[in-house]
């Protein structure tokens, strides 16, 4: 059974570096398995939920907000051998929970947009990015 943990206090940073190690993100720390960066955007981070089942961390996200009006979602991430469970979509609604009052931003990865859509998430028709290195997701 899966269990969903608010906060940082319940991190194990290793288990957590080797989840985005496999799933890349946190702005390319992930595939780098750079713990420290990894752990001070989580630490920095407005909302963290995590699934667990025991002992074994298999999924996370993270929300960056003010709080009143804007949040953005990022990192959600489940390891390969629990996705297509809901692991997924239960972080989300867990992130968005106390705070369907915002307005939430999120960049999807590509091939996951309908999980987004499921979740009432609709395609922005003016949105920028700027990242200080090269990335798929953005055009020329």
């Amino acid at each position: 059974m899966i269990e969903y943990k608010t906060g940082t206090d319940c991190i194990d940073w290793s288990q957590l570096t080797d989840l985005y190690l496999e799933v890349g993100m946190v702005g390319g720390f992930g595939e780098k398995g750079d713990r420290n960066s990894i752990e001070a955007a989580f630490s920095n981070s407005f909302k963290v939920v995590s699934a667990w089942e025991g002992d074994r961390l298999v999924g996370a996200g993270r929300m960056l907000s003010d709080g009143v009006c804007y949040a953005m979602v990022f990192d959600v991430g489940v390891i390969s051998e629990y996705r297509n469970k809901g692991i997924a979509t239960d972080i989300m609604k867990e992130l968005v929970k106390g705070y369907e009052n915002l307005s939430i931003h999120l960049t999807s990865r590509f091939g996951v947009e309908g999980l987004y859509r499921k979740l009432g998430f609709k395609k922005h028709k003016n949105a920028y990015a700027r990242y200080p290195y090269r990335s798929e997701y953005l055009e020329d």
